[in-house]
């Protein structure tokens, strides 16, 4: 089901990169970020009102920090908007999921943020340099 998740999250990012960056174009691209976090918190309240599936009392058990994720949000549509704009569609997508992806391996590989240290293999390292040397490829020919 995760397989199913992540494929569905993927398909997601693509389109609300275009939808985003074509906001950003009629209306400007920090209106466009707030316009896009207003329509998300609506759905966000409107599916919470039917689940019901938060402890509000739990965010004493979690550090203060870890409320901040919607600020990476921001700036995650506000670069992406920008990037698609610039770049086009594809190659900003390519550059933001080997960014995603670099990231999240440092994350693991270190242990940061209260994740489980995991280990470094020769394959993850092969894996990460073939999608840099793709998205030269892709870029440069």
């Amino acid at each position: 089901m995760g397989i199913i998740f992540a494929l569905l999250s993927g398909t997601f990012i693509a389109l609300q990169g275009i939808f985003n960056a074509k906001l950003g174009y009629a209306i400007g691209a920090w209106l466009s970020v707030t316009v896009v976090h207003l329509v998300g918190l609506v759905l966000a309240l409107f599916i919470y009102a039917f689940k019901r599936d938060g402890d509000i009392t739990a965010f004493r058990r979690v550090p203060w920090y870890y409320s901040l994720g919607g600020l990476f949000g921001v700036f995650v549509v506000f670069g992406e908007l920008t990037a698609i704009q610039q770049l086009g569609v594809t190659w900003a997508i390519c550059v933001l999921l080997v960014a995603q992806l670099i990231g999240a391996f440092l994350i693991d590989s270190n242990g940061w943020f209260g994740v489980a240290k995991k280990p470094v293999t020769g394959g993850q390292v092969i894996g990460l340099s073939l999608m840099v040397i793709g998205i030269g490829v892709y870029t440069f020919t």
